[in-house]
């Protein structure tokens, strides 16, 4: 629930911008300006940016639940600013507000799951975070279109009042108690966890006691190893990639794709569609994530994105010759973009990211990783009308096209695969450890952990 308040606050702005833009706006005497909406709709990244300098020191202080639970009150104050909000000025702060929460859940989101699912299903319940982000942009879209600036703005502050009572109801990470010390406590909350199961409960508590890290991790912890170096390139790779693979792009001009192509839908209809598209995709991606792998997923969705980018760039360079006959190009490139990046590129990463770095310093590698990543988003988010302006529509398009072949090779001969694999496997691999020096372990369909030693003949 936390990925879908993140996806209600990026929703919310499409279905509520013809409102605040009216002669008659609900906040304020008078209609916003193209400038201030801008504004509104990025002053969440100034937020989230903040939050990166604090939000994975304090889950690695008091528990992957309880940052969860916390992460709630960002949230809901700062949809009670924007609900009585006087002016723009309330506006942005209640936006900012927000913010600071959708930077928690981003960074301790991948961390929670990632430390209480078993490894056969640790990837399908790591994409259900963009899934999520992607039900709660649609909702308010849907919702947006057909009632009003006080009904939408208070359905989505009881959103995360829901979400903190619910999560009242969980035990914190096991990882994180044993971590602490506290290897009863862990044990009840893994078997809650495992449904009762007492003999997984105690495999994975010994192997999480094995590997248990005494000393409190700092910034320079995530430069202590090769591995560690590796995961954090990867994540730097990962978010540079999400950042200019288009999408952004892509859903800022998906209503004038849609009007210039000869449509004659409407700007809320457009935006429905496109949040449907996405939706469908994010939940073809969990069911595939851990049946055809990681890598695959992100070759496919970067290969594919940089198809249909090249292919709307040389529509709009050649749009005014080509006629209306080739009207269709426009929607169908602009549906395999989303489609594609829904599949991969949106929520594999996190998983990948969160399951190459160690619970000891998952949480101070997933703030430095998602401070870069937030910053990228508010400066692309602001600066990509000078962008368009420079290169023009077109030249735009065919840059995030190079972008994604780029990434198609950074993913080829950078990113392991981890489908199937222990946490602890992955961290070997990550540190160059040989075949002959270590055990390869694999997870069956039926949880049964298989452990092959590869030097033996």
């Amino acid at each position: 629930m936390g990925a879908f308040c993140i996806g209600t606050m990026l929703g919310w702005i499409s279905p509520m911008q013809p409102l605040l833009e009216s002669p008659t706006p609900p906040v304020g005497d008078s209609a916003l300006s193209r400038e201030q909406v801008s504004w509104l709709g990025s002053i969440n990244f100034i937020g989230a940016i903040v939050g990166t300098f604090f939000w994975g020191r304090l889950s690695d202080w008091v528990g992957r639940r309880n940052t969860a639970i916390i992460v709630a009150i960002p949230f809901a104050v700062g949809w009670l600013i924007l609900l009585f909000a006087l002016d723009i000025t309330w506006l942005y702060i209640g936006r900012l507000t927000i913010g600071l929460g959708c930077s928690g859940v981003i960074i301790n989101g991948p961390m929670f799951v990632t430390e209480i699912a078993q490894d056969s299903i640790r990837g399908t319940l790591g994409s259900f975070l963009m899934l999520s982000v992607n039900i709660g942009c649609l909702f308010c879209y849907i919702v947006g279109a057909y009632t009003t600036y006080t009904i939408l703005t208070s359905i989505c502050l009881a959103i995360p009042v829901i979400y903190f009572f619910l999560l009242m109801l969980m035990p914190e990470s096991p990882a994180f108690l044993i971590a602490k010390n506290k290897k009863s406590k862990a044990e009840k909350a893994l078997r809650w966890y495992r449904g009762g199961d007492p003999v997984q409960t105690e495999k994975e508590i010994n192997a999480l006691q094995e590997k248990r890290s005494k000393k409190r991790p700092g910034y320079r912890a995530l430069f202590e190893s090769k591995g560690r170096i590796k995961a954090m390139l990867i994540g730097f790779g990962f978010i540079f990639g999400q950042q200019f693979c288009g999408i952004l792009a892509i859903l800022t001009y998906a209503v004038t794709i849609f009007t210039e192509s000869g449509s004659s839908l409407s700007p809320y209809s457009s935006a429905i569609i496109v949040g449907s598209l996405q939706c469908v995709s994010s939940l073809l991606s969990s069911v595939l994530v851990d049946k055809a792998g990681r890598r695959c997923l992100l070759m496919m969705s970067y290969t594919s994105m940089a198809i249909s980018l090249i292919v709307l760039g040389i529509y709009n360079l050649f749009k005014e010759s080509l006629g209306p006959s080739h009207a269709w190009i426009p929607i169908l490139s602009l549906s395999t973009h989303v489609i594609s990046y829904s599949l991969g590129a949106g929520p594999v990463p996190f998983i990948v990211m969160a399951e190459t770095f160690s619970p000891d310093v998952r949480g101070v590698a997933m703030s430095v990783i998602q401070l870069l990543g937030t910053s990228l988003s508010f400066a692309s988010v602001k600066l990509f009308p000078f962008l368009n302006s420079a290169l023009g529509q077109h030249g735009c398009f065919l840059f995030f096209g190079i972008c994604c072949i780029g990434q198609s090779c950074f993913t080829l001969f950078c990113v392991p695969e981890t489908k199937g694999k222990t946490l602890q496997a992955i961290l070997r691999r990550l540190n160059g450890e040989t075949d002959d020096e270590t055990q390869v372990e694999m997870v069956t369909k039926n949880n049964v952990m298989i452990v092959k030693n590869l030097s033996e003949k």
